[in-house]
């Protein structure tokens, strides 16, 4: 369990992460440190890269050249030099929130056997364990026991993604990648779903690595952002910094392009051409 985890202690060192597709660099030499119960915002177009870099750390697809650094339970571990097999052990401690909370549910699993998975992959045989723990982690995600023996077809899209979010919780990670995991909500669903993530935080000392496109969600929930573009990191700084004081012309474009709350107020993108971008 993570309760009480301390803050400030680094979790993940990533260095010179680069990942090609073809001649194309999706990530290059991309490198960021991670503290515990921090959230890392992860910023940029379609195509600059975030969800790669995102998978290429967890090392759902491996990175082509760099390293990330780990610190398990049992200390310091390099990912990039481990085997499948010795992966296996850390998945525990390192889970993602996917996109669409639709399609990462198996439509034919009920809700009761969507979070017993993680825990029967992961060695637990006792089912009365197995059980108490779904039923624990239902409550933490505010849905009621009757959600148990429905089947995901039966939910809203808030609904679903709080089962996802369960099931990256099962087996009590210390860091959790977001992939872009409220942008296929309504606005209003949204705001839920991300008091749900920082109560989370707060209760289970989460680290949160939060991909995301919406900037206006990145500056409510995030510690600090790292900016992409084209596959490099072309800014980083406190959510405050990069925000108020941004360095990047990319960086101010992407500001530019966030719509004020008042209806009054015209939206003035800044022209990409006269930046030369």
């Amino acid at each position: 369990m993570n309760e009480g985890a301390p803050a400030g202690a680094e979790l993940l060192e990533v260095r010179g992460l680069s990942k090609f597709f073809g001649d194309v660099a999706a990530v290059e030499r991309v490198s960021l440190d991670l503290a515990r119960a921090e959230t890392l915002g992860v910023v940029g177009e379609s195509g600059s890269g975030k969800t790669t870099l995102a998978r290429c750390i967890l090392r759902a697809i491996d990175p082509d050249a760099g390293s990330v650094r780990f610190n398990s339970a049992n200390g310091w571990t390099s990912l990039h030099s481990l085997k499948e097999k010795e992966l296996v052990p850390l998945r525990r401690e390192m889970q993602m929130i996917f996109q669409d909370p639709f399609s990462s549910l198996n439509p034919r699993m009920t809700v009761q056997q969507i979070l017993e998975e993680p825990l029967l992959i992961h060695g637990e045989r006792k089912r009365g364990k197995r059980v108490a723990a779904v039923r624990e982690m239902l409550s933490r995600v505010q849905l009621g026991a009757d959600a148990l023996t429905r089947y995901p077809h039966a939910f809203s899209g808030g609904q679903r993604q709080r089962i996802g979010i369960a099931r990256a919780l099962m087996l009590r990670p210390s860091l959790v990648v977001c992939d872009e995991s409220v942008s296929a909500l309504d606005v209003s669903v949204q705001a839920q779903i991300i008091n749900l993530l920082e109560d989370l935080q707060a209760e289970l000392g989460l680290t949160y690595l939060f991909v995301a496109h919406d900037l206006a969600v990145v500056r409510h929930i995030c510690d600090r952002v790292l900016v992409m573009h084209r596959g490099r990191v072309v800014e980083t700084g406190t959510v405050e910094d990069v925000f108020e004081r941004p360095r990047q012309d990319y960086t101010r474009l992407l500001l530019s392009a966030i719509p004020s709350p008042d209806p009054d107020v015209p939206l003035k993108p800044l022209d990409r051409a006269t930046l030369n971008l």
